[in-house]
């Protein structure tokens, strides 16, 4: 989520001429879990359609210390280096007449997803400039993946996003956080935390602009991923502990599923799943923001969800210390890579999805 911090992503751009340099935790490894350290905090995560890489939105940090911006990292060397982007508009992606972005994307929700021609699509949260959805498309390349900008659909509106994911059609969904000017929240963080409804999801579709979705409101909407047929949108009601169901046809919310924790990102497992990840505590959130703690010291868990069952297994948990801020969980084969909105590191998990298969 930033999105504050996962969701306060922009918060944290405000706060670069105060920052805090906490001490960086150690690197080493524990039982079933191994730190891949030394990197800017990945919010989110895509893996590659070759498996061999991850996508990762980069969000400036507690501290306010790093650069927003798409990084793209090794599996096999755990090296990870800025995303290579081109721009070359095309008809099809996104609004007709959407301009190209003049300022560096500042990433925060990413969505990877095959086009009905089979091209790979990015969609790309940006708050740097302007308060669009970026459409990126992804090509390989010698030393990897690089992506091209090919269209975008431009907020035009109060709401800020937080994440997105794309429909069949070509659409996309959106989570809006809160309405504000800019990035700075409408409401004092205390108010923020408390649960009460702050955003909503939104809709775009070829020909059609970009429109609040009614009867969406939630406290804090986060991360967001859609059923095959994209007419049920899964969403994060970050500052709730829930995980909603919402039937975008009826306008209506179907399921809520309550956690012990505050669901960031969510992302599909091979088998069906979802995966939530984040911190426990908003109150400790709350004072490591004020206090501009770029190594929270935050627990975290990460759970699968049936989507039929409408329940949740916890698959980690994690004490306070291990990883700031967490934001997402990705599988990558047996593995689960869990990244964060703050720091400077992911951690693998290892066996944590065996008893979720």
């Amino acid at each position: 989520m930033y999105k504050l911090a996962s969701a306060f992503v922009g918060l944290t751009c405000l706060m670069a001429s105060a920052i805090t340099h906490a001490a960086t935790p150690s690197c080493d490894a524990g039982s079933g879990y191994q730190p891949v350290c030394g990197i800017a905090p990945p919010e989110d995560l895509e893996l590659s359609p070759d498996g061999r890489y991850l996508f990762m939105s980069i969000t400036p940090g507690l501290a306010g210390q790093h650069k927003s911006r798409l990084r793209i990292m090794d599996l096999a060397t755990q090296q990870a280096r800025d995303l290579p982007l081109s721009v070359a508009p095309q008809a099809g992606w996104g609004e007709e007449g959407c301009a190209a972005p003049d300022k560096p994307l500042g990433a925060h929700g990413i969505h990877l997803s095959a086009r009905v021609d089979g091209r790979q699509q990015l969609l790309v949260v940006n708050h740097n400039g302007r308060e669009a959805i970026e459409f990126l498309e992804l090509k390989p390349v010698d030393d990897g993946w690089a992506a091209v900008w090919r269209g975008c659909v431009e907020q035009q509106g109060l709401g800020r996003f937080n994440d997105v994911a794309a429909t069949p059609a070509g659409g996309l969904v959106a989570t809006v956080m809160f309405e504000s000017t800019s990035m700075a929240p409408p409401l004092p963080l205390e108010q923020l935390l408390d649960g009460r409804d702050t955003g909503y999801l939104m809709t775009w579709a070829p020909g059609l602009p970009l429109a609040k979705v009614e009867g969406s409101d939630a406290p804090f909407p986060n991360g967001v991923q859609l059923s095959a047929d994209g007419r049920q949108a899964w969403f994060a009601a970050w500052t709730a502990k829930e995980v909603r169901q919402f039937d975008l046809r009826q306008g209506r919310t179907l399921q809520r599923i309550a956690l012990d924790f505050m669901p960031d990102n969510l992302g599909w497992t091979a088998n069906g799943q979802l995966l939530a990840a984040g911190i426990e505590d908003p109150e400790v959130f709350r004072t490591c923001f004020k206090a501009r703690d770029e190594h929270c010291a935050s627990a975290f868990q990460v759970a699968a969800i049936d989507p039929e069952r409408a329940t949740a297994h916890v698959l980690f948990k994690a004490p306070p210390g291990l990883l700031a801020g967490a934001s997402v969980a990705l599988e990558v084969g047996t593995k689960l890579y869990v990244g964060a909105y703050t720091g400077d590191r992911l951690l693998k998990l290892d066996g944590a999805l065996e008893s979720a298969r």
